[in-house]
């Protein structure tokens, strides 16, 4: 494959970053150190693939790469994305899960072997989450059974706002984890319930209620951290590998181009 390093580029925030990398083919892409603003100045028409953790993509990156056909985003969500102006424009949105045993390593310090927990959630995240001796996996529509003690929320934001609500909280007593965004927890209806909650484990958290949940003293809060809670490049090969593997395929469209829909309820 020629010029690599001409059809795709990687917006790194710390270009120390791509020294970790244990292959030939990222190290001839092109490495371009940005922080987290529509900022990239340069103009590259041969770039067709881009991939980005936390920069947002925006006017700037459209015209910077006017034959750009593919966003590749190395985190969860999509946050930094405007889907339906890559769907406009005919861009593919594809992403990677470099954080989820780092995320799933958060949650699990806060399990026990003896917790009956139900997951809300069971993709790259929820699977990675200790396995005790009563887990059940909760569909969109699912019931948490009264055999819960401990609901682990990693559900994606799209199309699920305030799924754990007050018909959830009311009937629940036990131990709330989530490292969902906080569209997915009802602020409201936690704090409304929060007396029957054991202790709540939080990674983000929006304005609505949050100093009142803190000062009850049953909420910690890690301020959108989960992700990297051990990750490093230097012990994580499968970072670059999987990396590689999504560049490689979207260079050669080996990769189905409809971009992911808001909204569309993304698989659990």
């Amino acid at each position: 494959m020629t010029d690599i390093w001409n059809r795709s580029i990687i917006v790194v925030k710390d270009k120390k970053d791509i020294k970790f990398a244990p292959n030939t083919f990222l190290n001839d892409c092109e490495w371009e150190s940005h922080g987290q603003y529509d900022s990239l100045q340069f103009v590259n028409p041969n770039v067709k693939v881009l991939s980005v953790q936390f920069t947002k993509v925006g006017e700037k990156t459209y015209k910077a790469f006017p034959n750009l056909e593919w966003i590749i985003v190395r985190q969860h969500g999509f946050d930094n994305v405007n889907l339906e102006e890559c769907e406009k424009r005919g861009i593919g949105v594809v992403n990677t899960k470099p954080f989820a045993q780092s995320t799933a390593d958060w949650i699990n310090q806060y399990i026990e072997e003896t917790d009956r927990i139900a997951l809300v959630g069971y993709g790259a995240i929820g699977q990675k989450v200790k396995q005790t001796k009563y887990v059940e996996i909760v569909g969109r529509y699912g019931r948490i059974s009264d055999e819960v003690n401990t609901i682990v929320v990693s559900a994606p934001p799209e199309n699920n706002m305030h799924l754990i609500s007050d018909g959830v909280l009311s009937k629940f007593k036990g131990k709330l984890i989530s490292v969902s965004r906080a569209n997915v927890i009802d602020n409201a209806a936690l704090m409304k319930n929060i007396k029957n909650i054991s202790h709540a484990y939080i990674d983000t958290l929006d304005d609505y209620f949050r100093e009142e949940l803190l000062a009850t003293g049953k909420v910690t809060y890690s301020k959108h951290t989960a992700f990297n809670y051990n990750f490093t490049y230097e012990n994580n090969i499968e970072y670059f590998n999987e990396l590689e593997s999504i560049i490689k395929s979207c260079l050669d469209n080996k990769v189905e181009k409809p971009v992911l829909s808001r909204n569309e309820r993304v698989t659990f």
